[in-house]
């Protein structure tokens, strides 16, 4: 058990090494850990063929499924059919109502998690302005807006529209952040995206890096973090939230 004193755990796509990552049954085992001071989630989604986002990693299906087939070639129709180890693929649709349903996973508004990221996922292929308007449907037309989420990206080029997005630039939104190169500018490159968080992955932060992000206001979460020894010095070095695949052994 680890001394979280002001940092929020995540679970990572639900709690990855402890349940099927980005499943309905990962993200109901991650929510039975919110008693015991899981804050919340982290999970990803991409883009189908046809414009709905689902709740996958991986650009293919290859790893999960068995499938070679990428995420972005096939429509939502043809996605659901492939199983990940028995268990279906999810809409961010199917998942907001999860994450909303008063009887399920939130019996009670002090019940629900007090933290999600949502990764978006894209690559060279991406059209943005399909994927903008599918998050914008999603946070205009569903509950998903009542949810404390967070959309979180590697694509600064994203980022960018989302800032001046009228509908998404309400959304509170993270840098995502895993090259050296990029770190002693991440500070500055967040702000000016309107970005109110980075994620960095963890083997980059000192308690330097994380005072300087600290001194522009902005918070950090470390990822992916699964060793011990780590999180108690990430701890003290006063990082705002640590993701990690293991969230049950943390607790």
């Amino acid at each position: 058990m680890i001394d979280l004193q002001r940092t929020r755990l995540l679970g990572h796509r639900g709690a990855r090494l402890e349940a099927l990552e980005n499943t309905r049954f990962g993200f109901e085992y991650a929510h039975r850990l919110q008693p015991r001071g899981l804050a919340g989630i982290e999970f990803d989604v991409q883009l189908t063929a046809d414009g709905q986002l689902v709740v996958f990693h991986d650009e293919t299906l290859q790893r999960l499924c068995g499938i070679q087939s990428r995420v972005d070639q096939l429509t939502w129709l043809e996605v659901q059919r492939h199983l990940q180890s028995g268990h279906p693929i999810m809409t961010l649709g199917q998942l907001t109502e999860l994450l909303c349903a008063p009887t399920l996973l939130a019996p009670r508004f002090d019940n629900r998690f007090s933290h999600i990221e949502l990764e978006i996922k894209t690559h060279s292929r991406t059209n943005h302005r399909k994927l903008i308007d599918a998050l914008a449907y999603h946070f205009g037309s569903t509950s998903l807006a009542s949810l404390p989420i967070t959309l979180t990206c590697f694509d600064t080029e994203l980022l960018l529209q989302l800032q001046r997005h009228p509908l998404l630039s309400h959304v509170p939104r993270g840098l995502l952040i895993r090259q050296p190169r990029a770190l002693a500018t991440a500070p500055n490159t967040a702000l000016q995206l309107g970005c109110v968080q980075l994620g960095i992955h963890y083997p980059l932060l000192t308690a330097e890096v994380i005072r300087l992000c600290h001194r522009y206001g902005l918070p950090i979460s470390a990822w992916t973090v699964n060793d011990f020894a780590v999180m108690r010095q990430l701890i003290a070095w006063q990082v705002d939230v640590i993701i990690t695949d293991i969230p049950a052994q943390v607790l």
